[in-house]
């Protein structure tokens, strides 16, 4: 690798052309865990991502969210950045786990183990009782875990010399929610007495002084996800599977990484996009911008100690919303996202931060690139080796067709959608345009309009996956005929799914991700931009088990299809 550039394995810098799963973690459903998907159902699927030959495994953003009020399940939306959601450790993984169950009475251990059983049934994440059963445990834990010693808490310390005073402003950020705002429905600084809202002050010395043993029970927490998430990554990696991880472009005003260094940020302020085509009255995303300033006096460490605590078990990272690194859409307290105006970043200053993080880490870089792009932007990316990201459903020609195979750029990531976009099966039929109907963010006839225009789209996909010969014309006549009856069968639709990824496997592209929702044929996406309580966003789960995913027939012929269309390289 030259100087100048993030890393690139030398297998994909030579021409070599990978593949993996990307999932949302939550939504894996296993026998054993509480209820959402955990670090040990992430090992398992691991596993079976190396049986099938895939080199990576992309996963949501682990970033931690509000523990006290989970129903603030975005993971694009964290309270910091730096630490882990709580929620993904397996609790009858953790060492401490066989010595705390056995204090629980029998009485006890059959009341938990009923509500997990029906928190494992349920079709949706039971945020509030996942958390609730999660958090009583790792209680339990942390009192067994105070009476260990020896290897054990020499292992514990030595996680909390690594995290330094991040670890302890977040701890005690932590503690202070806990004590100062309970189970209110208001969680944040912003909600605290004055007196604590510096963590300089006199009152938060004073609280660390008198609830030492309430804060560090908040390390111990990211101790035990910390060990999790390091052991996923390193079977992985022994098995040649390496973590493609996610950092979200923003962090909650009211959350920890603002409240332990409020001058990094811009708190009259949010970030979102001008309108488009996609939102005509642009977005909001409600979360502080960064102060480009910041990242001048310190020459971007802020950031690079971000990269870095995001590089660490990954080999891979996908940058949310890469175009930060140039500007940013901000929007004045008080305004509409139409009133907003972009603001210069030191692109320069951040991007030799994530070439000098991704060498040192070994971990690769993938920039999310979509919507309005700066002009040279891209090639600016391609020079320093940060991969594009390419979505099938906006690699059009001017005239609406789908781009072939080989015009996709080389260095970029090809997928067929995101966790914002449907699922290709109910693309396919248009759910997303009924469920933005039935939350009434659709008038019914622009509704109906735009149900037409789905069915031309999806004929002018299968156009091109008949002309490039990723699909038979029986096979595209079938799914048009399935389309025509809206009738949401996987069988179906699955050579719709089989055949797309075949398409992108055969593109330049190092990388080719295949979504685990694609893959299942799903027909529900798992977030719906624009909806709160309207949609079940983050709450859905996956219909079968991680230990059959492997066995799934699509699954699996998706897999062939990769493994006979690109070069395998080697990812460490």
């Amino acid at each position: 690798m030259s100087a100048g550039q993030a890393f690139l394995p030398e297998a994909l810098a030579n021409g070599a052309r990978a593949w993996g799963f990307s999932l949302n973690l939550y939504s894996l459903r296993s026998e054993r865990n509480w209820g959402i998907g955990d670090l040990s159902d992430l090992r398992s699927f691991v596993r079976n991502a190396a049986s099938l030959g895939a080199s990576y495994v992309g996963i949501n953003p682990l970033h931690a969210l509000w523990l006290l009020e989970p129903r603030a399940a975005s993971p694009y939306a964290p309270a910091s950045r730096f630490f882990l959601n709580p929620l993904y450790i397996d609790i009858e993984a953790v060492p401490e786990f066989a010595r705390a169950a056995g204090r629980r009475s029998s009485r006890e251990r059959t009341e938990r183990r009923d509500v997990l059983a029906a928190l494992r049934l349920a079709p949706l994440i039971d945020y509030p009782s996942v958390s609730a059963q999660k958090q009583s445990a790792l209680r339990e834990l942390y009192r067994a875990f105070r009476k260990c010693d020896g290897e054990r808490r020499a292992s514990f310390d030595a996680f909390v010399v690594r995290e330094g005073t991040r670890l302890e402003r977040f701890a005690e950020f932590e503690a202070l929610d806990e004590f100062l705002t309970g189970t209110s429905s208001t969680h944040g600084w912003f909600a605290w007495p004055q007196g604590y809202r510096d963590p300089q002050s006199p009152a938060v010395a004073r609280f660390k002084r008198d609830e030492g043993e309430r804060i560090d029970f908040y390390r111990y927490v990211q101790f035990v996800a910390d060990e999790q998430l390091a052991a996923a990554a390193s079977e992985g990696a022994k098995l040649g599977v390496r973590l493609y991880c996610d950092l979200a472009v923003g962090v909650d005003a009211g959350g920890a990484d603002v409240w332990s260094d409020p001058a990094a940020y811009v708190l009259d302020e949010t970030i979102g996009a001008p309108p488009d085509a996609l939102g005509p009255d642009g977005q909001n995303w409600g979360l502080p911008p960064p102060d480009p300033r910041a990242f001048a006096e310190n020459d971007a460490e802020r950031f690079a100690e971000l990269l870095r605590a995001n590089m660490r078990y990954a080999g891979a990272l996908r940058l949310d919303h890469v175009m930060s690194l140039r500007r940013l859409f901000r929007i004045e307290a008080g305004h509409s996202a139409s009133e907003g105006r972009y603001v210069e970043y030191p692109q320069e200053t951040l991007l030799a931060a994530v070439e000098r993080e991704s060498e040192r880490a070994r971990c690769l870089v993938v920039g999310e690139d979509l919507g309005n792009v700066p002009d040279g932007f891209r090639e600016r990316m391609e020079a320093a080796q940060v991969l594009s990201y390419r979505l099938l459903p906006f690699e059009r020609d001017f005239d609406g067709r789908f781009k072939p195979p080989a015009s996709y750029p080389r260095l970029a990531v090809a997928t067929a959608g995101t966790h914002d976009l449907p699922t290709l099966a109910g693309w396919s039929l248009g759910r997303d345009i009924e469920a933005r109907r039935a939350a009434d963010l659709l008038p019914e006839a622009t509704a109906l309009a735009a149900q037409a225009g789905r069915r031309r789209d999806v004929e002018v996909l299968l156009e091109a996956l008949t002309t490039h010969g990723a699909i038979s014309l029986d096979e595209a006549r079938g799914i048009f005929v399935a389309v025509e009856r809206g009738e949401p069968h996987p069988q179906a639709f699955a050579p719709l799914t089989i055949a797309t990824y075949r398409y992108l496997a055969r593109t330049p592209a190092c990388l080719v991700f295949v979504q685990l929702d694609d893959a299942v044929v799903s027909f529900d996406q798992v977030n719906l931009p624009g909806t709160v309580l309207e949609y079940p966003n983050w709450r859905r789960k996956m219909a079968i088990e991680v230990d059959a995913l492997a066995a799934h027939p699509t699954v699996r012929a998706i897999a062939a299809e990769l493994r006979a269309e690109r070069t395998q390289a080697h990812t460490n």
